[in-house]
């Protein structure tokens, strides 16, 4: 690809690639090579400009983050954002799948083509080592473990194929991230927004505490307007839970009760009665067309409890939960809770002031942070959440079950 080729790509990914050429010392020819490389070994891609924008945005975004810092083994470069976990994405998502998909069908349809082209290679073991193609890597035969970048199909163990540099080097077949919600700001300046961080590796793995005042370390987005924070592979050892970096007269402010409702502090907060309208304000229309849902923050009264699990064939568990919020004069709003959202966190029992772990019942305050969806019901679009994450503020929940405390220290407060 020739240098003037560079301007068909839209006009973000250019400002990248530019960038990118500009920090490594190379010509935005060269740059645009490495990204076409790179395109083409880590998710099959032949023809850049072809491709969806809005995922050659996303692609240009990974690929300077990704390459950039990392030629000499060194973690990439990161600074702190303060704020709050607030969500966590059930299940990680294979950014390779693509790829895969791509690789297979073309082996199962035509394999001396993907075979030669460098897509899918055959692993065999001969004389301890695990030979690609016939010709021996550096990988030693252990037992019956396969190699990190095998896997078995049909009566053949296999490898997909990076054609970087042009040499036929084996990749593994997954590439997993998940990601975990942030509401906060670069520390020292910035606007408080919510952010989707990406993990990767063992962070994945990790325990994160909502609602808690935090310092993170991640690596910024290359673009303004972009909301994601991507992550090294120790993020999680990295995480403070503290409070420190507040000044003392702003602590209470930044309880997660009053931050998260505080649309002075930011624009994430949307009331009950403004979901319908909020979600063509605030949700995302691809190149393609396709529409994905906004994350919004809200909250609302507990009018409806539902308990037991629900049968959900869209859910990987196999079941679902909800609840309905309501405020005066609007209309209930259905809080769809995942089969591993549940487990994970709990949702339908709160911390009290003495930091006891209790149900409550119908009449609970919570706020909720979720995926804001439609649908049309009785002629008129009816508004839902898909839960990220719930929080019930102790002072204002309902104990279920019992009399409560029914001493004189119920009255005096918490001094919040």
């Amino acid at each position: 690809m020739n240098e003037n080729e560079n301007k068909s790509y839209p006009a973000d990914v250019v400002e990248r690639l530019n960038g990118y050429a500009e920090k490594m010392g190379i010509s935005v020819g060269e740059s645009a090579n490495q990204f076409n490389a790179w395109l083409k070994a880590e998710f099959l891609v032949e023809q850049p400009l072809n491709e969806d924008p809005f995922y050659l945005s996303q692609w240009s975004e990974q690929f300077v983050i990704e390459t950039r810092n990392t030629s000499s083994g060194r973690q990439r470069d990161t600074v702190k954002y303060t704020g709050m976990f607030v969500g966590t994405e059930d299940e990680p998502r294979d950014n390779r799948k693509g790829a895969y998909d791509k690789a297979m069908n073309m082996f199962r349809n035509n394999r001396d083509q993907a075979i030669d082209g460098g897509h899918v290679g055959i692993l065999t073991a001969k004389e301890g080592k695990w030979c690609l193609n016939g010709e021996p890597t550096d990988e030693r035969v252990n037992g019956s473990e396969l190699p990190w970048f095998g896997f078995e199909h049909d009566d053949m163990i296999l490898c997909l194929l990076n054609n970087r540099d042009g040499k036929r080097q084996p990749i593994a077949p997954t590439s997993f991230s998940k990601a975990v919600y942030f509401l906060g700001s670069r520390e020292g300046g910035g606007d408080i927004q919510m952010w989707k961080v990406s993990l990767q590796g063992k962070a994945m793995e990790a325990n994160y505490t909502n609602w808690f005042a935090s310092r993170i370390s991640v690596i910024e987005p290359t673009k303004k307007g972009q909301d994601i924070l991507y992550t090294n592979n120790n993020f999680h050892e990295t995480v403070e839970y503290t409070n420190e970096w507040l000044p003392e007269n702003l602590r209470k402010a930044f309880s997660a009760e009053r931050l998260l409702v505080n649309t002075k502090m930011h624009n994430e907060y949307v009331d009950l009665g403004g979901l319908i309208d909020a979600h063509p304000e605030r949700k995302i229309t691809t190149n393609n067309g396709m529409t994905l849902n906004p994350i919004v923050v809200t909250s609302g009264y507990v009018t409806f409890l539902n308990k037991e699990p629900m049968d959900s064939e869209y859910d990987p568990t196999g079941r679902s939960y909800r609840l309905n919020i309501y405020r005066q004069g609007v209309d209930p709003v259905t809080v769809w809770v995942s089969g591993t959202m549940h487990d994970r966190d709990n949702v339908f029992e709160y911390t009290d002031a003495n930091g006891n772990v209790r149900p409550y019942n119908e009449k609970t305050n919570v706020i909720v942070i979720g995926r804001l969806k439609l649908r049309p019901y009785n002629n008129e679009m009816q508004a839902s959440m898909s839960a990220l994450g719930i929080y019930i503020p102790h002072r204002t929940a309902r104990p279920a079950g019992g009399s409560g405390d029914t001493s004189l220290n119920q009255f005096k407060g918490d001094g919040q």
